[in-house]
């Protein structure tokens, strides 16, 4: 696919834009504590993230010692998990440097945003609220029951319908395979960061560019495309 005029960038959530793992780990260790264990070091959950709160639980308990958890037990404290983060999802959560200048500079130049995040909407919503930035997206595009999640490719498409742009004039901005998978998929450029919670190196995962920081961002999608954007 060759380069095509920029009309919108679609960002992941967790990883990508936002350090979400502060508050992960505090709604898993609150639902890992109900029943008798120590709190895991929150560097220990980065590891953990991806893939859905059962596996979450899942890598918790292993953590724990319990590598063979009976299914109505990680269905308890999965319940524990959800509980705690809905109470707070947003105490310790922080947008990544420089992400905030990099929205208003796009929004500056016209360029559509888009959300497009695995987790669920009924968490995403007040996360973007507490950041304040909310309003910079035109289209959010979150987790819910009759949705396919990435790496299929129906959310993003979801998310471009809503932005009224095509594959060809549309990047993704993301931190995993998934993000890879799912941009791949629905023939979207895509951009990986290097500050996320992948397990494997981001040079690796196929991505058109990779960038270490959010300063990187509007040289990388100048390349990517022939957009021509006053900033």
């Amino acid at each position: 696919m060759g380069p095509a005029s920029l009309k919108a960038v679609v960002f992941d959530l967790d990883g990508t834009l936002v350090d979400s793992v502060p508050d992960i780990a505090a709604a898993l260790n609150a639902a890992l504590g109900e029943i008798g264990y120590s709190p895991l070091p929150v560097l220990s959950v980065t590891r953990m993230v991806g893939g859905g709160a059962r596996l979450l639980v899942e890598r918790g308990l292993a953590a724990c010692g319990e590598l063979a958890p009976d299914p109505h037990r990680i269905d308890a404290i999965c319940s524990g998990f959800h509980r705690a983060y809905e109470h707070s999802p947003a105490q310790f959560t922080t947008l990544f440097p420089g992400a905030r200048d990099v929205l208003n500079a796009l929004r500056w130049a016209d360029v559509r945003l888009g959300i497009c995040t695995n987790k669920p909407a009924l968490l995403t919503h007040p996360i973007l609220i507490a950041l304040n930035i909310a309003d910079a997206f035109s289209s959010i595009v979150a987790a819910s029951p009759d949705r396919e999640l990435k790496p299929a490719p129906a959310m993003l498409r979801k998310c471009m319908d809503e932005l009224c742009v095509k594959a060809a004039e549309t990047i993704m901005i993301g931190d995993s395979a998934a993000d890879v998978g799912t941009a791949r998929a629905a023939g979207v450029r895509v951009i990986l960061v290097g500050h996320g919670y992948t397990t494997t190196p981001v040079h690796y995962l196929g991505a058109d560019c990779v960038i270490d920081h959010f300063n990187e961002l509007v040289p990388a999608l100048r390349r990517l495309s022939s957009a021509v954007m006053p900033l």
